[in-house]
C-alpha cells in the first residue's frame, strides 16, 4: 500500500484502523565501478516490493539520499550529511504522526543512515511512538552468515544482480586492494587501519583506501543472480514477520507508559 497512490481520503481511513508505516531510506553513491550509484536506494525498493505482496503496511515514498560524506571524492556521490538527514526524516516521521502513525520502521539501504535515524526514533519515543531500524545488508547477514559483505562488495553486488542484472557491469569486476600507508601500518577496512594485527577507526574519505570504490572480503566476483534472489527474497520474508511482532513490542511500551 502506497502513499503516494492514496487520496487523502483513503489515507485517512488506513489511520482508523493502522497505525504503522514503512519509511525507506537509501543513497546516491560509489559502489564501484561496476555497481550503480543508485545501489543502496534500488535495494530496499526491491525488498519493499516484495513486503507489499504480503502486508498492507503503508510505504512512504523512498528518500534516495542520505549520509554518504565519506564517498564525495568518488564522482556521482550525492551526500545530504547526518544533520540534514535527520532533519528531513525528524520532518516527514512528524507529520506522519499527526496522521496517527505510532509504528515506524525505518528500512535502510545505507549505513552512513544508521546515526540519524537512531536519533529520530529517540525523538518519536519521546512522543510516544516507536521507531525500529532495519539495515537490510545487516539482517542478510545474520541470517545466513554467508551472505554477508562489504561495500559493493560480493553481497551488495548480488543483491544487485537480483534487482537490474543489466545494471551490474561484470566486466569492470576488479580486484580491491587495500592501501598501504607505512610498512607497519595498512587500511582493514574503509574507516579503520591495522597495526599490529588490531583495527582502530581513522575516519577519512573512501577514495584513501580503495581506488575503485568497493571494499570487503566477499569479493564481487562470486556474485550470483540465485544468491541475490534466495538473500533478498529472504530478507524481506524476515521484515514482514518482524513487523509483526514489532506491533506487539508497541503495544507492550503503551501499556507500560500508562501504568507511570
Amino acid at each position: 500500500m502506497r502513499l503516494e497512490r492514496m487520496s487523502w481520503k483513503d489515507c485517512e481511513e488506513y489511520f482508523k484502523d493502522h497505525d504503522m508505516v514503512i519509511l525507506t531510506t537509501g543513497s546516491t553513491e560509489n559502489h564501484g565501478i561496476h555497481n550503480p550509484l543508485g545501489t543502496d536506494t534500488m535495494i530496499p525498493n526491491k525488498i519493499l516490493e516484495l513486503v507489499e505482496k504480503q502486508s498492507d503496511v503503508l510505504i512512504a515514498p523512498t528518500l534516495p539520499y542520505g549520509d554518504a560524506d565519506f564517498h564525495t571524492e568518488y564522482t556521482g556521490t550525492i551526500s545530504i550529511g547526518s544533520d540534514l538527514l535527520e532533519m528531513v526524516m525528524e520532518r516527514i516521521s512528524d507529520r506522519l504522526y499527526d496522521c496517527g502513525a505510532r509504528h515506524f520502521v525505518f528500512l535502510n539501504g545505507h549505513g552512513g543512515n544508521t546515526h540519524a535515524l537512531s536519533k529520530v526514533c529517540r525523538h518519536l519515543y519521546k512522543k510516544g511512538a516507536v521507531g525500529t531500524i532495519f539495515d537490510w545488508w545487516t539482517i542478510a547477514g545474520k541470517i545466513n552468515p554467508k551472505w554477508a559483505g562489504g561495500h559493493g562488495a560480493g553481497q551488495e553486488t548480488a543483491a544487485m544482480l537480483y534487482v537490474d542484472e543489466s545494471l551490474v557491469q561484470k566486466d569492470k569486476i576488479e580486484d580491491s586492494t587495500l592501501k598501504v600507508f607505512t610498512p607497519s601500518l595498512t587500511a582493514s577496512n574503509a574507516q579503520t587501519v591495522n597495526f599490529k594485527g588490531v583495527d582502530i577507526p581513522v575516519p577519512r574519505s573512501n577514495r584513501l583506501s580503495s581506488d575503485n570504490g568497493w571494499f570487503g572480503k566477499d569479493h564481487p566476483k562470486y556474485a550470483t543472480y540465485e544468491w541475490g534472489k534466495e538473500m533478498v527474497e529472504a530478507t524481506a520474508d524476515f521484515l514482514v514477520e518482524y513487523m509483526k511482532e514489532f506491533q506487539k513490542m508497541c503495544q507492550l511500551k503503551l501499556k507500560m507508559s500508562q501504568k507511570k
